[in-house]
């Protein structure tokens, strides 16, 4: 059999590392460290399917010398090692492997202030209302659109499941269009491995593009909570399905024998042997 290459060792090592169900990044990583017995290629490789990772799954990470968190993503940052909270106005180094921020350092607010200040304050209560475990964070993209994300994560490896759930909208000042996108993703590992992926993209019409920043804000996340609600609702609906419909039809309607049971008859003997 053909040696691999390293850089195919690591090419399937990152994979693994992308496909983390939520919050086991660091069970897959353990894993994988023990079947690659190669500390070395993994420190000098692994890092960018860490970051790609963190940066997808809307990690959460506590921001230095404040009292909030922030969402690592693509929208806020500087470079692999560097990302903006506009809340607190600074950048920070952040640690992909450790998830840990640190060195934070001062930056200028955006042109947009006023409108993403607003669109924050009123993500962090629709957040605080609707998602126990919830972050939002209000992004300015410095081309007259606003980006809003959310992730909320509940872990629950006592009961074998965790779970994500992954929005980002776009808004933009002076329009009454915004777009959005769904993304849930649900690990159960109790006796089997079963995964949930479902997502899902948006166009929405807030009522009006109001300069008032607060206005605004308001507006945004009217149809925000109509969109995501409707996701949800959906989602129960075919989760209701999955279970009476989809499962049911995969089962065998006859047994191999191809004849009905009678179970009734079956249930006679019983009794009848029991009395």
């Amino acid at each position: 059999m053909a040696q691999i290459s390293d850089e195919e060792k690591l090419k399937i090592a990152s994979s693994f590392i992308l496909d983390s169900p939520p919050g086991e990044i660091n069970d897959v990583f353990n894993d994988v460290r023990t079947l690659l017995d190669d500390d070395a290629l993994l420190q000098r490789g692994i890092g960018e399917a860490f970051e790609e990772h963190n940066t997808e799954q809307l990690v959460a990470v506590d921001v230095p010398g404040a009292e909030h968190k922030v969402i690592i993503s693509k929208y806020n940052q500087i470079d692999p090692a560097h990302y903006y909270d506009p809340r607190s106005s600074q950048v920070f180094s952040f640690d992909h492997i450790r998830q840990v921020a640190s060195d934070p350092e001062p930056k200028d607010r955006g042109s947009s202030e006023g409108h993403r200040a607003a669109l924050d304050d009123a993500a962090a209560q629709y957040v605080a209302e609707h998602y126990p475990d919830g972050v939002s964070s209000v992004f300015d993209d410095g081309e007259n659109n606003l980006i809003i994300a959310i992730s909320d994560t509940k872990y629950s490896p006592s009961n074998y499941w965790n779970g994500r759930w992954r929005s980002i909208w776009t808004a933009s000042v002076g329009s009454n269009a915004i777009i959005g996108s769904f993304k849930v993703n649900v690990h159960y590992y109790e006796e089997g491995n079963v995964q949930l992926a479902s997502s899902k993209e948006v166009s929405c019409t807030i009522a009006a593009a109001t300069p008032d920043p607060n206005g605004f804000a308001k507006f945004v996340f009217k149809a925000i909570e109509k969109a995501e609600n409707e996701f949800q609702n959906e989602l129960n609906v075919n989760f209701t399905q999955l279970a009476g419909t989809t499962f049911k039809a995969l089962r065998r309607t006859l047994p191999v024998t191809r004849n009905k049971i009678e179970w009734q008859s079956i249930a006679n003997c019983e009794l009848v042997r029991f009395i």
